[in-house]
């Protein structure tokens, strides 16, 4: 079965692999968020609205951190951009379990998925200069894929 999800993506680069690859670690990271709802009520004895407003402010961060990594990866190039949202978000997702109060969770997360959703536009960018033009379709699925699998 593996086979057959790899066989379209045979003659891409080892750059896209490692992009895909890249991705898939990142989304998965992001797995976490949808479980947060559960932990927040469950645990920490938060309110389904309050749950519900800091899901708003991921949801803000997340447009915020696209925007600014978009601005990022055209002043200082994908590489940076991918290299130091994913340290800095794996900081920020250790630092997240020490929060317990509403207001700083709001923060929290919004600083998290800012910093996180920066990876986006640079991987974009970097598959178009790795990718070449008769491979862009099939580069651009495989990326395509390592996000909703990282996200399962």
């Amino acid at each position: 079965m593996l086979t057959k999800i790899i066989s379209p993506y045979k003659g891409l680069s080892k750059e896209i692999w490692f992009l895909a690859l890249t991705t898939l670690i990142n989304r998965a990271g992001a797995m976490v968020i949808p479980f947060l709802s559960l932990y927040l009520t469950k645990y920490l004895g938060f309110t389904l609205g309050q749950v519900g407003w800091i899901m708003t402010f991921y949801g803000f961060g997340s447009v915020i951190g696209v925007y600014f990594g978009g601005k990022l990866t055209d002043k200082i190039g994908y590489y940076k951009v991918m290299y130091v949202s994913l340290i800095l978000t794996g900081i920020a997702f250790l630092a997240l379990q020490y929060i317990y109060s509403f207001y700083a969770l709001c923060v929290g997360v919004f600083l998290l998925t800012i910093v996180a959703d920066a990876f986006r536009p640079a991987i974009w960018v970097a598959l178009a200069d790795y990718s070449k033009e008769e491979n862009r379709t099939r580069s651009v699925t495989l990326i395509r894929l390592a996000i909703n699998l990282g996200f399962l």
